[in-house]
């Protein structure tokens, strides 16, 4: 037997230690924060439907975390309560609703309001949800008592009225409408695209609701001079 010899030992004598892959936590932290994201957006769209289904005071954690397929503890570690949960949700399609606004900043102020309008019905005739619940005197009162729902709400309101008057000072809206009256017809189609279940009418696709909303809203709120001309 050869006498023992340090040179023999790895990293010891000159000789290289085998290199072994490491431990990548950026890798692993990133990995951890897309699941936390996308877990996150799974309740969320959960909810929303649970919403449109059964109306916020019917339903529980319970029925979210079935829906989503979690266990309780892992939903309260996402959302410590069931308020917490709906202004979270609101305060998401909020801010959707402003990604989309600058996005399509750059176009005329009508156009972009149609637009809006557009895809808000169709996404939420796609999804089988419906706005209007987010919008019910409970939830209005959840959205009164967290000050960053609050303020987000009050942005989109400036936001759509700012973006009526603009409309309205280059003569795509009719400037003799009232504003508020305006607004308030723009919220009503946004909001419920879904109601007419229980009707005699066969259902229409997503896209052609979608279509007609606009091309009604579109024909109520130009100016009379351009109905004639068109």
């Amino acid at each position: 037997m050869s006498p023992f010899r340090p040179n023999d030992v790895p990293g010891v004598g000159g000789n290289q230690v085998p290199a072994y892959p490491r431990y990548n936590t950026n890798m692993t932290q990133s990995l951890r924060t897309r699941r936390r994201a996308t877990l996150r957006d799974e309740i969320l769209a959960a909810t929303h439907q649970l919403m449109t289904e059964r109306g916020y005071a019917a339903m529980s954690m319970d029925d979210i975390a079935a829906r989503v397929g979690v266990s309780k503890p892992t939903l309260y570690n996402q959302f410590p309560t069931k308020d917490d949960l709906v202004a979270t949700l609101i305060n998401q399609v909020i801010e959707r609703v402003f990604a989309h606004l600058e996005a399509i900043h750059a176009t005329p102020p009508l156009e972009r309001l149609l637009d809006v309008l557009h895809t808000t019905i169709k996404i939420q005739v796609e999804h089988r949800t419906s706005s209007i619940q987010l919008w019910m005197p409970d939830i209005i009162a959840i959205l009164e008592r967290n000050p960053t729902s609050r303020a987000l709400l009050m942005r989109v309101d400036a936001c759509l009225v700012a973006t009526i008057e603009e409309a309205q000072a280059l003569g795509q809206i009719d400037p003799n409408l009232d504003v508020a009256s305006v607004l308030r017809s723009f919220n009503a189609l946004t909001l419920t695209p879904n109601i007419g279940q229980f009707s005699t009418c066969t259902p229409t696709d997503p896209q052609r609701l979608a279509d007609d909303a606009v091309a009604i809203f579109r024909r109520g709120v130009t100016p009379a001079q351009e109905r004639v001309e068109h």
